[in-house]
């Protein structure tokens, strides 16, 4: 049920983008697609090659230091990493691009929530991959080949989570 939502949620998120724009908007990429994830460096300057996470499943979960729906999710997809660290890797990307102290604000978001799983200020290497963000919190799901299974726009629950948890422990 939460799979077939989250398609239809990305579904109208698309048909609101090309009405509002009058044409397909940045990268369209959409549940179905295996786009090309850019070469991403982490805030501690580790590099994250994605033909390396092949047979992993990936969230890749845009935050801000000011948004309180990504704090709520923080802890959640720390403890996802954390339960499934042998079939998926969450990969937080930091959106504040324009702000001077967005590396710092990083960093204490890490420290902060305890997190242990990658987390990147590269925002703009992977919009031009993904497309403009509609809202945020957004998570990107793919599935162990690279293929986005689903997107979530907003604060996801509980039970979103355990469903992503449930099919990366799916063969």
């Amino acid at each position: 049920m939460m799979k077939r939502l989250s398609l239809a949620v990305s579904r109208l998120l698309f048909l609101a983008c090309v009405a509002v724009s009058g044409s397909v908007c940045a990268a369209d990429v959409r549940p179905g697609d295996t786009p090309v994830l850019p070469t991403l460096t982490t805030l501690d300057g580790k590099t994250i090659n994605p033909a390396s996470l092949r047979g992993k499943v990936i969230v890749i979960s845009y935050f801000a230091s000011y948004c309180p729906f990504c704090a709520n999710e923080a802890p959640k997809l720390q403890k996802l990493y954390s339960k499934n660290t042998d079939k998926l890797i969450v990969i937080g990307v930091n959106i504040e691009t324009k702000d001077p102290q967005q590396k710092e604000k990083a960093q204490q978001w890490v420290r902060k929530y305890q997190l242990t799983h990658p987390v990147t200020t590269d925002f703009v290497a992977l919009e031009r991959v993904l497309g403009k963000r509609q809202g945020l919190p957004i998570n990107y799901v793919f599935d162990k080949r690279g293929m986005l299974r689903r997107v979530d726009v907003g604060e996801i629950f509980d039970e979103d989570f355990d469903d992503i948890a449930k099919f990366a422990q799916q063969d």
